[in-house]
């Protein structure tokens, strides 16, 4: 089988995005590199991984499971080019980082465990609560910085605010759900269907003026404060929800499939961002700790 680590890196770039435009800017490639890539690949493995449509690229169910073992590829590649510094860093201090549950989960431990290779002598106290709290503890001077969606919270002049990632929000489903084989879907053929509302990083009040500026009332369910309550609703079709791709995950922990559409009406992308004191002079290790979140988060865009 002659498939190489491009290929690999262009389909997984389609999946993520759902377009072969957006999967092209992101590989700095052209979209007739992103579409050779992926025929090439479904003729080696004699599947179909898109279904292709007119508002872009839906994964088939073989799909779905070639990008998980993609992502373990791409995770072991990853690993493999992790070789530890000749001589780390000798730089010696610690930092106070507040983060939510979300960005606690499924964001920073890759950062976290490259940061600790790289610069053992630098400590990160890293402590989980609601921003609420942690924006109180900022300004009291108890955290140096803290990591949110910066997209969820309402800022106050008082801090310095900067996205570091944007992923996009589609909507969950249960495989078993009609509205899967719709070409397009809009919030008006969510009317009948339960909704399961995620409370947790605010989420509730950014989906809520998401809702108001299109006129949408949703039928709630169920309010859910963990994701993987909320995915195991969905994958068992009880619900519907509607959440980035950054937490999602194609099947729940029972083993059942959950299955991610565009919406004609584009919910706000989910951007993780980081903020620190207005008037804060960061120190050595506070410079040397952004100086790698925003590395690495623009390559993981791509950028």
């Amino acid at each position: 089988m002659n498939v190489t680590i491009r290929q690999i890196r262009y389909f997984v770039a389609t999946a993520e995005s759902g377009q072969v435009s957006r999967a092209a800017e992101l590989c700095n490639i052209t979209q007739s590199s992103i579409t050779l890539a992926i025929t090439r690949l479904e003729e080696e493995l004699g599947q179909k991984l898109f279904v292709r449509q007119a508002r872009g690229m839906l994964l088939t169910v073989q799909g779905e499971e070639f990008l998980h073992h993609c992502h373990a590829i791409m995770q072991t590649l990853d690993d493999a080019m992790e070789i530890k510094p000749e001589a780390p860093s000798e730089l010696t201090a610690t930092l106070r980082i507040g983060m939510t549950g979300t960005i606690a989960g499924y964001v920073f431990p890759p950062f976290w465990r490259r940061f600790r290779r790289e610069y053992p002598h630098i400590t990160l106290a890293i402590e989980e609560a609601e921003y609420t709290e942690l924006e109180t503890r900022l300004l009291d001077g108890d955290l140096d910085m803290v990591m949110m969606l910066i997209s969820n919270i309402r800022r106050t002049e008082d801090c310095v605010y900067e996205k570091l990632l944007e992923s996009p929000r589609r909507l969950w489903l249960s495989n078993s759900n009609p509205l899967i084989n719709k070409e397009a879907i809009s919030l008006r053929d969510l009317e009948d269907q339960d909704y399961i509302v995620p409370t947790m990083d605010q989420h509730e009040s950014m989906i809520e003026r998401y809702w108001q500026r299109h006129g949408f009332t949703p039928q709630i369910l169920f309010r859910s404060y963990t994701l993987e309550a909320l995915r195991s609703m969905v994958a068992n079709d009880i619900g519907v929800s509607i959440l980035s791709d950054m937490v999602y995950r194609a099947f729940s922990l029972e083993g059942r499939r959950i299955v991610r559409r565009d919406l004609a009406e584009l919910p706000p992308s989910s951007d993780v961002g980081i903020c620190w004191r207005k008037g804060t002079r960061q120190s050595h290790a506070g410079r040397t700790f952004l100086s790698m979140m925003r590395s690495e988060t623009a390559r993981m865009q791509g950028g």
